[in-house]
Parts: structure tokens; C-alpha cells; sequence
């Protein structure tokens, strides 16, 4: 290759391969076929096998899943100790009772209900029941009554909180004399299966049916009919609430497990160790966006609620403690956008302690976010115990345009005045909301909702308006309201946010309840609709969750400005990112990193010029000085000052030996002031600490190919 093109390549490819960036995948769950999951299962070690089998009936299909997906024996160890510790009646004891329950359960069914049956016993009618429900309270047996074919009755008493009835029936029957006991449902199988037809009989007639039943097998003919004891509808029809308790014992086990540790498992996984894997707590969280007429931009707002908290002593300050570490990663696709962390530390005194385990604690946080659509991963962990949750969440930031913008509204319990010049989570007009992830309300409490329209206009304002329709959700109730809000009856801002107290005469009565928000203009045109639900509960004393969050000052938002001048660089709108850097720079001269990421742009951007003059602004900062060289350098290179550059890439190199973005810059230096021996040194050091980059191999391809061309050129000469 020539020199020349070898040199065009090089100055034409250096500035890519400086500030280039790299994706991460959140990875998502896949659904498994049924000859998928067969096919899985196949592979995996006996034990894992075993376990699915025992499961198989007390778990949900999004746990089995994930379980399927696992590539590894460390993660399926892992994902089976947490799928148990999700249903420990006693956590922090050594047994896990409900854990040796199932296993008793499956040994059970495994060597008695195989007996007749070509299928082993978890996976037969009574094997699923038993795994489910465990030993019946009572049984009834009809094994050789006269005119009806064999059939057996358990009777449980129910679980109110899992959905089922205080006392049921569960019936089993062999049709035709079969060896293999089926499960009898009367809504589907109905009254007339259970007989042995000798002559026809009228299978609707089921008064007729149950007498007969009932002349044949007493204690049968009420289970033939439902699975409520004396609970008989007109005519003895077989109730359709027989297919809603089924439904509800097949969910019962799943009924009080959050299945989010699974389904986030994929993600969360690669955040924790081993031992604090297991250590996954559910969740109710709000994503909310809000802007701010004197900022002009949006904000995402978090508020997340562990369901349950660990704490901590601390002898120095005689207070009870937690400490979360909040993690939150936004990304467009497989490109990470924006992410964080952020710790909140809580100190309590011993008698709030019991107040903050039974109504827990929200963690509040708010970022500025330039207009897109995102996946949020948000990962939080409690160092006290290693408790961690997690979520995630699609969100929408809007832009700051012609079109007004009506956004999901929020809806919060009470405002206390807050006159500071701090900006944080759920500030408005000098007033903090607070809220409840779980939006659940005393009797008697009235309700308030945030709403935010933005990109409001002059015209819009004076003479639209916001409509609010409450309605109750449950059949119960056909309560319906409207409340008419005239935009002009608050003072003009482009972005406005309003708090509205959502008022009844005497109080909401308990329900559950739907808010739906209408934007209007002064034509009648609904422009945009948000819908938010709440419910109110019959209690008029319980207790709302403590709240805690971090204060920014909002005089000098120098900070804001470059959070979004980062966010601008990842999406590779270098315009925008260079005017907020600017910004950020203004606010706040002495904001250093600021002041680099903003020369870093104007680098890419080629405005060289201009670089070397406010890049002296970094000289004499001995935190700076590495970035002053590097940064000087660019520039220097940028417009072919090689020998100048050459010396503050040597500086920088000095100070720090071991970046890769000073000893790439260093190679094509020293390439363009010939000196392939050298550059090819440095390149090499350069694949040292990382033997990924294709760009840099090909480079040092083509020298190495060029300088044995002018090897041979020379000696033909000679």
C-alpha cells in the first residue's frame, strides 16, 4: 500500500476509533415450546430434572421458563435456592418448611398414585392435586357402589387469601373401570359421568340425576353436583363457580408469589454475588416524567418501595440503619444512553423502627432526560442483609415542540410546603407530594393528582381546559364525576403543572377507582387523554410509607445541563451535546469534568481552534493535567501539528501509561511523522491491554506490509 493512502486512512479513521462506544443487551425472556422445553430438560443433570418435576405444579409458567433459559449449573443453583427462599413461611430460620412439605408430597404421589396409571404419579390427576393441596382433611371412597363407577372424595378445608372456599370437595372417578383415577369436575364432566349406563338417561335432567345418585351413594350426590357442600343452584345444575375453584387451586400456590424475581432473573443476575442472589425482594414502584417551565426540560422521576427492609445498628450514632445503592441504566435498543448510581442512606431512631418494617420506606430519585423512548433498568441494593429488587420499565420522554403534551398523571395523599431553592423528586410550586407506589387511600382521604402540560401555547391556555372523569372500576358501584379545570384559572407557564385535589362531599366511598385526564381546546377537541387508577380503602387509619430522596440546588443546574450534554454524545448528536457542555461550562467555570467533556466534543466537531484556547484552562489543575495533555494533543493532531501533539501525548503517557486513547493517538503520531518502528511499539502496548481492537490489528497489517515494501525497494536499488 502506499504511504499516502496509508496516511489519508489514518487520519480519517483516528477520531472514530477515539471516541468510539459500545452497546450492552438487556437480555429478554424467549417462550419455550412445549419440544423446546423437552428438549432442554433432556440436557440438564438429573437433579435439575428432578426439581422440575416437583415444582411443576406449585409453580408459575414464567418461573419454569426462566429456569429453561439458564445456561449454566451456577445459575440454576442459584435460581433454585431463590425460588424456595420466595416461599419460606419463615425466613432466617435454618428449615424451610413449605420446601420439605413438597418433597414429602412428591415422594407421596410418586409411590402411590403411579399405581394404575401408564404416566408416573406427579403428572396424574390425583398426583397434581395432592402436590397442590397436600393430604386431604377427609377422604370418602365409593369403590363398588352399584350402577356407578368407582369414584373417591377429598374434602379440604380452604384458604380464603389464596381464593378458595372455608370448605371444598375434590372428586376423582375411574369412567369405564379404568385403572387410572381422573379428576371429576360436575360443571364440565357433569352428574350422568358418574353413572353406569345400563339404559339412557337425560343428562340435563339433573334434578332426575341427583336423585339417582343420591338413591345409589348418598354422600356422592352433592359432590356429583358441586364442589361446595350444600350449595345447590335451582334444578341441582352443577354451579359454574365449580370452573373458578378449580382455576383458583390450580393458581393458589402461585397466588402469593411476586413472579418479577423471575422474570428479571436473566437481568438482575449479572449484578449480585452468589450468596446475594438469593436475597431478591419484590417491589411496587411509579415512572413518572414531569418538566419544569423554568428548566425546559423533562425529568424521569423513580420511586420504588421494597416490600420488605432490612436494618441495620450503628453503634456511633445510636440509630437503626438501611443503605441502598441505586442503580438505573437507560438504553435506545442495545445502546446505553444514560446510567447511574446513586446511595441513600436512612438513620432512624429505635422507635420507628417497627414503622418503617410495616410501612415501608419509597426511594425517591429524578434525572434530567433529553425526548426519546427508553428501556430502564433500575437494580437497588440494601447493604444491610444484601436485599436487593429490581425493575424495569419502557418510558417516553417528550419533546419540547409546537404539540402540547398531556403526561400519565401522578397521584399522591397530602403537600407540605417547601420554600428552599433545592430541586427534588415531586417539587412543585414550592409544595412536595408526597405518594404511595401502591396508590391505596384512608377512607375519608382525599386524593390529589399531579397533572403536567407541556408545550402549552398562549392560545391553548385561555381557552382550553383539562377535563377529569372519575369513575369506579368495580361492579359494584356505578359512581361516575366529571370536574371541569379551565387552563387560564392557573397562571401561564409553557410547561405547567398542576395539583388538583380530587374532593368529595363526605369522602370517596371504598372502591377502586379510575381518574381519566382529558386535554381540550376551546373548540371541544380532546388533544390528549391519560388515565391513572387508585383505590380507597375501607380503613380510616393506617399508615403512609416514610419517603426519602436526594436535594439538588437549583440556582446554578450546571449539573442538569451536562447530564444531558452526555446523554446527547452517547445518541451521537454532537450539535446538542456541545451546547449543553457549553451551558454546563457557563453555569459553573470551576465544574472541571465539564469542562473536558465539552472540549472532547468540540474535538470531534473539529473546531480545533477553539479548543486550544479554553483548553488552557485545565493547565495547572494537577487532578486536570492528564486530561489538559490528551486533550491538547487531539486537537494538535487534528490539524497536523504532529511534532507539537507528539509532546503532550508523551506527557499524558507519562502521567498515565495504560490508556488506550493516548497510545492509539501516540501510534498514528508517530506513523505520521514516519516513525513506524515506534508507532508499531506502541500499537503493540496498546493490543496489550486490549487484543479486541480489529482497527489498530489492520493498521499495524498495513505498516508492517509498507515498511517490508520499502525494504525491497531499497535493496533493488542497491
Amino acid at each position: 500500500m502506499k504511504k499516502k493512502s496509508i496516511l489519508i486512512l489514518i487520519v480519517c479513521l483516528v477520531f472514530v476509533l477515539f471516541f468510539a462506544d459500545s452497546g450492552y443487551a438487556i437480555k429478554k425472556l424467549k417462550k419455550l415450546s412445549y419440544r423446546q422445553r423437552q428438549k432442554v430438560l433432556k440436557t440438564l443433570d438429573e437433579r435439575y430434572q428432578r426439581w422440575y418435576k416437583v415444582v411443576y405444579h406449585i409453580s408459575a409458567k414464567e418461573e419454569r421458563t426462566v429456569f429453561l433459559s439458564l445456561t449454566n449449573n451456577r445459575d440454576r443453583d442459584i435460581f433454585v435456592r431463590t425460588f424456595w427462599q420466595q416461599r419460606d413461611p419463615t425466613p432466617g430460620t435454618q428449615d424451610n418448611e413449605y420446601q420439605i412439605e413438597i418433597e414429602k408430597r412428591f415422594a407421596y404421589v410418586q409411590k402411590y398414585f403411579s399405581r394404575g396409571s401408564s404416566k408416573p404419579g406427579w403428572m396424574t390427576d390425583m398426583g397434581k392435586f395432592y402436590m397442590i393441596l397436600g393430604k386431604p382433611n377427609s377422604i370418602e371412597r365409593f369403590d363398588s357402589r352399584p350402577g356407578l363407577y368407582p369414584a373417591v372424595v377429598w374434602y379440604y378445608f380452604g384458604d380464603k387469601t389464596l381464593g378458595l372456599p372455608t370448605y371444598f370437595s375434590v372428586t376423582f372417578y375411574r369412567p369405564n373401570n379404568t385403572t387410572e383415577w381422573k379428576f371429576y369436575n360436575p360443571s364440565v364432566e357433569g352428574p350422568a359421568a358418574l353413572l353406569i349406563k345400563h339404559m339412557p338417561v337425560d343428562e340435563l335432567n339433573y334434578a332426575a340425576l341427583y336423585e339417582k345418585i343420591k338413591e345409589l351413594a348418598p354422600e356422592l350426590a352433592m359432590p356429583a353436583i358441586t364442589m361446595i357442600p350444600n350449595e345447590v343452584a335451582p334444578g341441582f345444575r352443577p354451579p359454574l363457580r365449580n370452573n373458578l375453584i378449580v382455576s383458583n387451586i390450580y393458581e393458589s400456590p402461585k397466588r402469593k408469589i411476586n413472579v418479577s424475581y423471575a422474570t428479571h432473573f436473566l437481568n438482575y443476575k449479572g449484578y449480585v454475588d452468589v450468596e446475594s442472589s438469593i436475597n431478591y425482594i419484590a417491589n411496587s414502584k411509579l415512572v413518572s416524567v414531569t418538566k419544569y417551565d423554568r428548566f425546559g426540560f423533562a425529568f424521569v422521576n423513580i420511586s420504588l418501595k421494597p416490600k420488605r427492609i432490612s436494618v441495620g445498628y450503628s453503634e456511633e450514632k445510636n440509630q437503626y440503619f438501611f443503605n441502598y445503592n441505586l442503580s438505573v441504566t437507560l438504553r435506545q435498543g442495545e445502546k446505553s444512553i444514560y446510567e447511574y448510581k446513586k446511595n441513600f442512606d436512612f438513620y432512624i431512631d429505635a422507635d420507628k423502627v417497627n414503622q418503617l418494617k410495616s410501612n415501608g420506606i419509597i426511594i425517591h430519585d429524578s434525572f434530567p432526560m433529553i425526548p426519546g423512548k427508553y428501556s430502564m433498568t433500575v437494580f437497588a441494593m440494601n447493604s444491610v442483609g444484601k436485599e436487593f429488587t429490581y425493575f424495569d420499565s419502557d418510558i417516553v420522554v417528550p419533546p419540547s415542540n409546537e404539540t402540547p403534551v398531556l403526561v400519565t398523571p401522578v397521584i399522591g395523599y397530602k403537600t407540605e410546603p417547601h420554600l428552599d431553592t433545592f430541586f427534588f423528586s415531586y417539587k412543585f410550586n414550592n409544595q412536595k407530594l408526597f405518594l404511595d407506589t401502591e396508590k391505596n387511600f384512608r377512607l375519608k382521604e382525599n386524593p390529589l393528582v399531579l397533572l403536567g402540560v407541556y408545550n402549552l401555547d398562549n392560545k391553548l391556555w385561555e381557552t382550553g381546559k383539562i377535563q377529569l372523569v372519575l369513575k369506579s372500576t368495580s361492579q359494584r358501584s356505578n359512581f361516575k364525576k366529571d370536574y371541569q379545570l379551565p387552563l387560564n384559572r392557573f397562571s401561564y407557564q409553557k410547561d405547567l403543572n398542576i395539583l388538583q385535589e380530587i374532593k368529595e362531599e363526605g369522602g370517596l366511598n371504598p372502591d377502586y377507582y379510575e381518574l381519566e385526564v382529558n386535554l381540550i381546546d376551546g373548540a371541544g377537541t380532546t388533544l390528549a387523554s391519560q388515565n391513572v387508577e387508585f383505590a380507597v380503602s375501607p380503613l380510616r387509619v393506617f399508615a403512609h410509607p416514610m419517603e426519602t430522596f436526594k436535594k439538588i440546588r437549583v440556582d446554578n443546574p450546571f449539573f442538569f445541563n451536562y447530564t444531558l450534554g452526555t446523554q446527547y454524545e452517547k445518541l451521537g448528536s454532537l450539535v446538542e451535546a456541545e451546547k449543553y457542555y457549553a451551558r454546563s461550562v457557563r453555569n459553573n467555570p470551576a465544574f472541571k469534568q465539564g469542562m473536558v467533556s465539552y472540549l472532547n466534543i468540540l474535538n470531534r466537531r473539529k473546531k480545533y481552534t477553539q479548543v486550544l484556547v479554553d483548553v488552557e484552562k485545565l493547565q495547572g489543575d494537577k487532578d486536570f493535567e492528564f486530561d489538559y495533555n490528551l486533550t491538547k494533543a487531539t486537537a494538535l493532531f487534528g490539524m497536523k501539528d504532529y511534532k507539537e501533539a507528539l509532546n503532550h501525548l508523551l506527557r499524558a503517557n507519562t502521567i498515565y501509561d495504560s490508556d488506550i486513547r493516548v497510545l492509539n493517538l501516540l501510534g498514528f503520531t508517530f506513523l505520521n511523522l514516519k516513525e513506524y518502528q515506534e508507532a508499531l511499539k506502541v500499537f503493540d502496548a496498546s493490543l496489550s491491554l486490549n487484543d479486541q481492537q480489529q482497527f489498530i490489528k489492520q493498521t499495524v497489517q498495513k505498516v508492517k506490509e509498507h515498511m517490508n515494501t520499502g525494504n525491497k525497494t531499497k535493496t533493488k536499488s542497491r
